[in-house]
């Protein structure tokens, strides 16, 4: 199976399998200097002489120069440039985030986290492209796995996090570990352009797989609201779900155990996504999880059983591993001069639920409760996936 002609003579032909391989370790090589930052900032706060107000100012510089970037990349560099760009991006947040390891002072902070941004959204635009591409120059569906590489990249960071502080290591070892992890990784990659065609499938073929079965496709403006939900979602989960199962639910010591619960069904379902979307079509598992998700933390918040609370996160984390990664797929399909801009305002409209989610979760924290405010969660996932449900549904019937 070849999807595209030969471009002339002496034109470089791409292996599947490696293209496959190297966009998938580029999700990881995003993922793991990214997070092992997050999971260091608090210790990295005790280094700087800032009240908690002015480090929170701090913490949304890169999320706030993210969405300026994301929106205002695809203009400013062309095409061809792609591949390069990402590699610039790779190396640039790997000494960024090795950098803050080692600065003192603030300004030299707020100046490594502006590059991380940068890198951020550069990364997410040209990455998610570059995904969509190999998909459509191999006819495999490797979209959600590479997000789940992504997520490998998010597990890899916490247990170097978790034995720094175990075996009581310095923590600039874990930025160091960030450097060696990314050089190694830059020195492994040779990302080329792709737009050459990409070599017979015959002898790998068993994962090539026709067109996405169900037709349901949203507008531009649907997939920006439904991108902005879902991570702010997301940015909620991740902040105040210790809040809620210690305080909220009572049960103290137990919030680890919820969310390796919600971090295994987005791995899981990242890993099997592909197959489902290549069965029932995109968003089809979000379609069957959300629902499921909302009720049963509606059952938790009321209940109040351990077993429920990790049920309900556990599902809620499959709903969440595929929907945002279904929705830039989809944001993806079109003109493929137009993928990266696509995506870029997605990616966008993410990023404003990013920065806007923890600061709602704290007001209806302190207004109500922490347990309101997760009613007022599910209440937001179950409409979502509701309206989902029914554009799915009348989509497989036409």
């Amino acid at each position: 199976m070849r999807p595209h002609g030969d471009v002339g003579a002496g034109a470089h032909t791409l292996r599947p399998v490696r293209a496959i391989q190297q966009t998938r370790a580029l999700y990881f090589l995003t993922s793991y200097p990214l997070t092992s930052w997050f999971s260091e900032t608090s210790e990295v706060h005790e280094r700087f002489t800032v009240d908690d107000g002015t480090w929170g100012v701090l913490l949304m510089t890169a999320p706030a120069v993210t969405l300026v970037t994301a929106r205002a990349y695809p203009r400013l560099v062309p095409r061809r440039l792609a591949h390069r760009a990402l590699v610039l991006a790779l190396a640039c947040i790997t000494v960024a985030v090795f950098g803050i390891g080692l600065c003192r002072t603030v300004p030299l902070l707020a100046g490594l986290l502006v590059l991380i941004g940068v890198a951020n959204a550069v990364l997410q635009v040209e990455g998610n492209s570059r995904a969509h591409l190999v998909e459509s120059l191999t006819g495999r569906r490797v979209f959600a796995s590479c997000h789940g590489c992504y997520s490998l990249g998010v597990l890899a960071a916490g247990l170097a996090a978790y034995l720094v502080s175990a075996w009581q290591l310095p923590i600039v070892v874990h930025f160091w570990a960030v450097l060696l992890v990314g050089a190694a990784g830059l020195l492994m990659l040779r990302l080329r352009p792709l737009d050459e065609p990409v070599g017979d499938l015959s002898a790998d073929g068993a994962d090539a797989a026709p067109a996405d079965p169900v037709g349901v496709r949203f507008s531009m403006p649907v997939l920006m609201a439904l991108s902005f939900v879902l991570l702010a979602m997301e940015a909620a989960v991740n902040a105040w779900h210790g809040t809620l199962v210690d305080e909220g639910l009572g049960f103290d010591g137990y919030s680890g155990a919820v969310y390796a619960a919600y971090a295994l069904g987005g791995i899981v379902i990242r890993f099997t996504g592909d197959q489902v979307r290549a069965r029932w079509g995109t968003l089809a598992a979000f379609v069957v999880a959300g629902p499921l998700a909302s009720l049963l933390l509606f059952a938790a918040l009321a209940g109040g059983q351990r077993v429920v609370v990790l049920a309900a996160f556990l599902v809620l984390g499959v709903a969440q591993g595929i929907a945002y990664p279904d929705v830039l797929k989809l944001a993806a399909e079109g003109k493929p001069t137009e993928t990266a801009s696509r995506v870029a305002r997605v990616v966008t409209a993410g990023t404003v639920g990013v920065l806007l989610a923890n600061p709602l979760m704290g007001w209806l924290s302190d207004r109500f409760s922490v347990v309101a405010a997760y009613a007022g969660l599910s209440l937001l996932l179950f409409g979502t996936a509701c309206y989902t449900a029914v554009r799915y549904a009348l989509a497989r019937r036409a």
